[in-house]
């Protein structure tokens, strides 16, 4: 009977307990914890430099008018040729003859091409939400055959997950346009350090 009893009341008490005890908190539903948006890292397209071939290019790109800044490219002269593989000069098409003078864009992403200046009208343009830097290039930059290195260079960023642009400049037009598709090969502030001989805007920070 004493075993009886004592059984009870630990039930008893145990039951005591846990109506006692607080419920946990529901999980199903809780919305996550909101992160903090990190700090902006460029400049705002709406910076300007103070120099009006720069901000000239500046209007434009901040515009976004794809037609207006196609007007803006100064084509490089080169003679077309036959030779397959990567690099080199332009690619003749079928109808022409090799060494055909034709004039291009240079474009640098993962390997060199070019935009034919009758096909300019199919780039887009650009779809960019800051700019990160400006600067004049070191005379020690070596220039490849076809791809002019500028006189100047505006690092854009692109919106979303798209790499960033640099538009390479001289004399108010843009000369070559890269992608810079692989940043862990070289970050941006590298890429100043290496080429530049004097920062217009530096990177905000």
């Amino acid at each position: 009977m004493k075993r009886y009893l004592l059984f009870r009341f630990l039930i008893l008490l145990v039951f005591a307990i846990s109506a006692c005890s607080p419920a946990a908190a529901p999980t199903q539903g809780t919305p996550p914890a909101v992160q903090p948006t990190p700090a902006e890292e460029f400049h705002p397209l709406t910076t300007r430099t103070g120099r009006e071939e720069i901000d000239n290019i500046l209007d434009v790109v901040a515009g976004g008018d794809a037609r207006t800044l196609r007007s803006l490219i100064h084509f490089t002269d080169a003679a077309c040729t036959r030779l397959v593989g990567l690099g080199g000069p332009p690619k003749c098409r079928e109808d022409e003859a090799e060494g055909t003078p034709v004039e291009v864009l240079p474009i640098l992403s993962s390997e060199g091409s070019y935009l034919r200046s009758d096909e300019i009208e199919t780039w887009p343009g650009l779809n960019v939400s800051g700019l990160y830097a400006i600067y004049e290039v070191s005379p020690a930059v070596i220039a490849e055959p076809y791809f002019p290195v500028g006189e100047y260079v505006i690092v854009l960023l692109e919106n979303g997950n798209e790499p960033p642009i640099a538009l390479r400049a001289s004399a108010g037009r843009i000369v070559r346009v890269d992608y810079l598709l692989d940043p862990a090969t070289e970050t941006l502030d590298a890429l100043l350090q290496r080429e530049a001989a004097n920062v217009i805007l530096a990177p905000k920070n």
